[in-house]
């Protein structure tokens, strides 16, 4: 991992960390310590741990050519910044079948992913990522009686919350725009 220079659409430069395929290896063998730490914690009859937003982040940086914005102030709320394009990303991601992604009042972003590490109803080392677009989330009903939407619940400075996996994915029948494997 390497200081990147990247300027953000309104001109903004921030400097980010650029992974490359050593960094790819070195995530590979945390997954697989992740996954330990995991069973470890489900014998004890505990919940295992959420994907680390570092890791779910890098694997976007590696598999669409982006920079990790490593909280950056000039960076608004992007997670990751794509080199060609200048596109501010919000990644998502969840290691369960059922997940319930949460967003900050004032997320923003240009461009929406989310990282599935268990498209298969389970954590095998697949990863998928799907474009979501934005129009979806903010008309998003999330609550029935108030008829209120995603964009309601930011104006009020909520944090809205939603299964990513059911109410976009599943309903829209969206597919993977890019699938990795974390497994040789």
């Amino acid at each position: 991992m390497k200081d990147y220079k990247v300027r953000l659409k309104d001109g903004t430069i921030i400097t980010g960390d650029d992974f490359d395929q050593n960094d790819f290896e070195k995530l590979k063998s945390i997954f697989k310590k992740w996954l330990d730490i995991n069973a470890d914690l489900k014998s004890l009859k505990g919940r295992g741990l959420n994907v680390p937003d570092v890791f779910s982040e890098a694997l976007f940086c590696i598999a669409f050519d982006a920079v990790r914005t490593n909280n950056d102030p000039g960076a608004h709320s992007y997670d990751c910044v794509i080199k060609a394009t200048d596109e501010g990303v919000q990644v998502k991601s969840a290691s369960i079948p059922n997940d319930c992604t949460s967003f900050g009042p004032t997320s923003t972003w240009d461009l929406l992913y989310y990282a599935d590490f268990a498209p298969n109803g389970y954590v095998d080392g697949n990863v998928y990522f799907y474009e979501i677009d934005s129009a979806d989330v903010y008309s998003l009903v999330l609550n029935q009686k108030k008829n209120e939407t995603f964009a309601d619940q930011q104006a009020q400075g909520r944090r809205p919350r939603f299964s990513m996996q059911s109410r976009i994915i599943r309903e829209k029948g969206l597919k993977p725009v890019k699938k990795i494997s974390l497994v040789d």
